[in-house]
């Protein structure tokens, strides 16, 4: 008797790859879990149920077989990768937090230069010497050189003494996690740190292959060809063209990807599967005009988009778009009408074949959602917008005027425009909400207008580059610059979008579990920035204490609004004319739309203040100079009182003009002394203001010490959260200030080893918590 469903088995064998695939990402699932017993067993009842299929005398047994197969090959792939991780020789070392010093060498398999002296690189080890024992190592590695040597590039081999140390976690919630992504991109177990006393030198050996070392060569030496002679307002359109068509995103404009980012537009910037499609169609009709047959053709394009990948720099969205994009156009070679399901699964099987922890990326996992989406749900979407506009099916085309032929197709067009984008978004929305917290509803639309114009530029940039290569620079420069005029169109359009209301929402995870986080009060930084978001959640009212700088702003305050969905501020307070504190204003301003802007009552030299000034104004933003003996009133809860400036303040530098507030929250008190000196230290002290506070926030003045001891008993705080960085000098805590809170029974939480620092208040208690270290939480209870 046959038992076996008849559609799942005519299913199934008309897409023979699709359960292999689905089977194989479970099988890497299991894999990493190191458990065998688990692969096992459910190869085992799957096998089982085949021979049941083939019993029933279907014909789709033998794919049940291979689904049994390929799970327990792929968790067999994955667990070998995650065995080569954790032998690791140092592994233990590492895992109990310590830091290793040793030398060893290696080769230069990726770079990406962070200065003009430093860079970030990753390292191919060869061997380790601790302790005058040598290991042999064959293990890739993250590594920052703080003095590069001149000429270090792709395939140089590096002799280096180092300190080898645990990789990092994320800094903020939602954040980039360094730890994750070197593990998974690169199977490292650890990071090197090669300092300004530490030996980096290039032996003359080459190591790598010689086939990406050139195409390395050749991408920077067209991107230098596309900016020669370009004015500096063309250039980050330039830079835009290079990183959409070449994959040079390290020196894109951050500014330019915002916009990009916010529109549901962003994957028109980084080289991804529409950018080589578009570059296999070029490429298809040029070798078509040599009237080469299609299949011939096909065997030409093939080698073509994989060099396209390794010219982008190996970036893992090309390497899959034209691992993907080649078994189509093979497929189409050997069938004129290919299962693009099929040719989607073969792709999986072959890009985890290479590397099963691709299936951990965000990349990967959109990747394949949004063309899964697109090949499943696409047509259906399509036919079912365009049917109350179409003319009547059962009418013959002959007997349709002209007119409405044209309107027939220019519906057809149009709803299959909108229908690949409409799917293509709700393919993408469940990866970005998880590991993004955002969505960006806009990119619907945005993408139907965006990506014609974007398709356009990219077919102009590769002629253009082309006829670079054959010494046709005329007619280069000419489509270079039609390029150009193309992105400041595009990137006008981005802008647009990206600033219609609730373009881009934060979604968020995070929610208030007790009374204690209804208040929160967020504090990050780095290097000497700081930013603050301040949040009564019963009132949904979200205030910014000082932005940071743009990369502060991207890297942790960024991901924290993501985090607690945060999309629109009730006001922003800007302590003082410091890159690091308001470098990110015009940002928050544009995104964030804050109602009302602070600042200090005093001249502000910073460079991007006047910018600042004309957003505000331009977006009809409330703007209050603040000085001493001003009060606020935030919310019914939290009150604000203004110590400083006052018109005696010092008028040398920034960090002597800074507002110095005194908040109280629920009956507890936050001063905020932000990189105010002892200068204004006295003032405050001479006033007679009254500074006792049980959290101090502060930062480190530019030139002059700060924390004079009659200021700190003063304040005399249970905890003080401080900016401090090894580099410069100047951002280092004193030891006479570290010994000082001590002895007053306080407890120092800095922010580079911290992350953000999260204080949760009630009237009882203040929680106060580290990110970075969850286990460093401490509790002040009301007396």
């Amino acid at each position: 008797m046959n038992l076996t469903p008849l559609p799942l088995d005519s299913f199934v064998r008309r897409s023979p790859l699709l359960l292999p695939a689905i089977a194989a990402g479970c099988g890497v699932v299991s894999g990493d879990q190191g458990a065998w017993f688990i692969p096992i067993t459910i190869s085992l009842c799957v096998a089982g149920f085949a021979f049941w299929v083939r019993k029933q005398s279907q014909p789709s047994w033998s794919i049940w077989l291979l689904t049994a197969a390929f799970f327990l090959t792929f968790a067999g792939l994955q667990e070998r990768v995650v065995h080569h991780i954790e032998s690791f020789p140092l592994k233990e070392s590492l895992a109990s937090g310590d830091s290793i010093e040793l030398s060893g060498s290696g080769w230069v398999r990726d770079i990406r230069t962070t200065s003009s002296r430093s860079a970030r690189a990753v390292i191919e080890l060869k061997k380790l010497t601790i302790a005058g024992h040598t290991l042999s190592i064959d293990q890739s590695l993250p590594v920052w050189i703080q003095i590069a040597p001149d000429g270090l590039k792709y395939g140089s081999e590096l002799n280096f003494t180092g300190l080898l140390k645990p990789l990092e976690g994320a800094s903020a919630p939602g954040g980039f996690n360094p730890a994750n992504f070197y593990y998974r991109q690169f199977n490292s177990p650890a990071q090197l740190e090669i300092q300004s006393g530490d030996t980096c030198e290039i032996s003359g050996d080459f190591e790598g292959s010689h086939l990406v070392a050139a195409a390395k060569s050749l991408r920077q030496n067209l991107e230098a060809r596309l900016l020669r002679e370009l004015s500096p307002g063309e250039k980050p359109y330039a830079r835009l063209i290079a990183a959409m068509t070449l994959g040079a995103r390290e020196n894109s404009p951050e500014e330019l990807e915002d916009w990009y980012r916010r529109s549901g537009t962003m994957h028109l910037f980084a080289v991804s599967g529409l950018h080589v499609g578009i570059i296999a169609g070029t490429m298809l009709f040029f070798v078509l005009l040599l009237q080469i047959p299609k299949r011939w053709a096909v065997l030409v394009i093939i080698p073509l988009l994989l060099f396209y990948a390794v010219l982008t720099g190996l970036r893992p969205s090309a390497i899959r778009a034209a691992i993907m994009l080649s078994i189509v156009l093979a497929s189409f070679a050997v069938k004129e009408q290919p299962r693009l399901l099929n040719s989607l699964s073969l792709a999986a099987l072959l890009l985890l074949a290479i590397n099963p922890q691709q299936l951990f990326l965000p990349g990967f996992q959109l990747s394949f959602a949004v063309l899964f989406s697109i090949i499943a749900l696409s047509d259906i979407t399509r036919r079912f917008l365009a049917r109350p506009w179409l003319s009547d099916p059962l009418i013959p085309r002959t007997l349709l005027s002209p007119t409405r032929r044209l309107k027939d197709r220019f519906v057809d067009t149009t709803t299959a425009a909108f229908a690949v984008s409409l799917v293509a978004w709700l393919g993408s929305v469940l990866p970005l909400s998880w590991h993004f917290q955002s969505v960006a509803p806009v990119g619907i639309v945005a993408n139907v207008i965006m990506v014609p114009i974007a398709s356009l530029l990219v077919v102009l940039a590769v002629v253009a580059f082309g006829c670079f290569g054959l010494h046709l620079p005329w007619i280069g420069d000419w489509l270079g610059q039609l390029s150009i005029g193309l992105a400041s169109i595009l990137t006008a359009l981005a802008q647009f979008f990206a600033t219609l209301p609730g373009a881009h929402l934060h979604i968020g995870n995070s929610k208030p579990n007790a009374e204690s986080e209804i208040l929160t009060l967020d504090i990050t930084g780095q290097r000497g920035d700081m930013a603050c978001l301040l949040t009564d959640q019963q009132l949904k009212s979200h205030w910014m204490i000082d932005c940071g700088s743009l990369r502060t702003y991207r890297y942790q305050m960024l991901p924290l609004l993501r985090h607690r969905g945060v999309n629109r501020l009730e006001g922003l307070l800007l302590s003082h004319g410091d890159q690091g504190h308001l470098g990110a204003a015009p940002l928050v301003l544009n995104q964030l739309g804050p109602s009302l802007l602070f600042e200090a009552d005093s001249p502000n030299r910073a460079a991007i203040y006047p910018e600042i000034v004309a957003l505000s104004e331009s977006l009809e933003i409330k703007k209050f100079a603040l000085s001493s003996g001003e009060r606020l009133s935030l919310s019914p809860e939290i009150k604000c009182q203004v110590l400083a400036p006052n018109p005696g303040s010092p008028d040398r530098f920034a960090d002597d003009r800074c507002l110095v507030l005194r908040l109280t929250v629920r009956g507890w008190n936050i001063l905020f002394s932000f990189d105010a000196g002892f200068e204004t230290e006295k003032q405050l002290l001479e006033s007679g203001a009254l500074l006792e506070s049980d959290i101090w926030i502060r930062g480190q003045h530019r030139d002059l010490p700060s924390g004079l001891e009659a200021f700190v008993s003063a304040v005399n705080p249970k905890i003080v959260v401080s900016t401090h960085s090894r580099f410069p000098p100047s951002e280092r805590i004193s030891e006479g200030l570290r010994e000082q809170i001590q002895s007053l029974g306080g407890q120092l939480l800095t922010l580079d080893h911290a992350g953000v620092v999260t204080v949760r208040m009630s009237p009882e208690f203040l929680k106060i918590s580290s990110f970075k270290s969850p286990e460093t939480t401490y509790m002040l209870e009301k007396q």
